[in-house]
């Protein structure tokens, strides 16, 4: 990319508001990005952030260089698909990213699947909060999201992809295989904050069958997936997630799946593109692929199957 890496890192940072979560959406540690950004600092001979505890914010020094390093990113963005035809690396990158879930167990399966068929494409990839995801895909720094929501934006178009069942998991000898829906406000329950379409899919499911969100012992929210599966091992609690999410868990055993009475609930996910701009080729190969995936067959449970397979014709 012809944008410095140190200016990408700063920019990373000050939309993230938290050297962790840029470094998590850049994958680099915090060190690492600390790092870059005290070496822009020193070469400028500015302060960019102030450091208060885990959190910052900009200097008005930071201020002018995230606006100008925004305009930069942007021009950058339009030279390299200018000179796209003519350059086969840039031609074949596609700029991506995704809310929490869906980043984390449906787009590995995506981004493998796409590559058999595609070994030459590069991808640039990030795990964005939304309102970030958004800004980027309008401003023409990403090519496509995925996430678990409907997004609604005049520049954006939304198209749903697959669906995911979402089931409530716990512990083997936790808690029984089947439970009345009354019988839920009495478990304790880990509660997912990092995916919105997760937690409106939960609040609405739940309320259709005439139980509130607030009538739950909602004990622990954990942002961090992974740990949250641990916790429901140990049997700390029950958690709802995906049933992709959690295949790998209850394909070993680690983990099972509670059927609740009168209760069903499934996700859909969606990729979500810019409308006015045409895709350059790599890219519609891309969106083609994503709506032509058998999802069907992750769904019902595969762990560790391999890509998702083509539909039949």
């Amino acid at each position: 990319m012809i944008l410095d890496k140190r200016m990408r890192v700063f920019l990373a940072a000050a939309e993230a508001g938290s050297f962790s979560r840029a470094g998590r959406q850049l994958s680099l540690s915090q060190s690492v990005v600390s790092f870059h950004v005290r070496g822009l600092e020193e070469e400028l001979g500015v302060r960019l952030f102030r450091r208060e505890g885990r959190t910052i914010s900009l200097t008005p020094e930071g201020e002018i260089l995230h606006r100008e390093g925004r305009k930069l990113a942007q021009a950058v963005r339009e030279l390299e698909e200018r000179f796209a035809a003519q350059s086969e690396a840039i031609a074949q990158r596609i700029y991506l990213a995704g809310d929490a879930l869906t980043c984390a167990f449906t787009l590995p399966w995506t981004l493998a699947g796409f590559r058999e068929l595609h070994p030459d494409v590069l991808f640039n990839y990030q795990h964005l909060d939304e309102g970030v995801l958004l800004d980027k895909l309008v401003r023409g720094e990403l090519d496509v999201a995925l996430v678990g929501h409907p997004v609604k934006h005049r520049k954006l178009a939304t198209e749903a992809c697959f669906q995911d069942e979402i089931v409530l998991v716990a512990a083997p000898d936790a808690v029984p295989d089947r439970i009345e829906l009354d019988e839920l406000s009495a478990l304790a329950l880990l509660w997912a904050t990092n995916d919105r379409g997760l937690e409106t899919v939960l609040s609405r499911g739940l309320a259709n069958a005439g139980l509130a969100v607030k009538d739950l012992n909602v004990f622990m929210e954990v942002e961090n997936l992974a740990i949250l599966k641990t916790f429901v091992r140990a049997g700390v609690g029950v958690a709802f997630l995906p049933q992709l999410a959690v295949a790998d868990e209850l394909a070993f055993g680690l983990l099972k799946e509670v059927e609740v009475a009168g209760l069903g609930l499934e996700r859909t996910n969606y990729i979500v593109y810019r409308k006015e701009k045409e895709p350059r080729d790599v890219v519609r190969s891309f969106l083609e692929f994503v709506h032509e995936s058998d999802w069907q067959e992750i769904a019902r449970g595969r762990s560790g199957g391999g890509a998702p397979k083509r539909r039949r014709s």
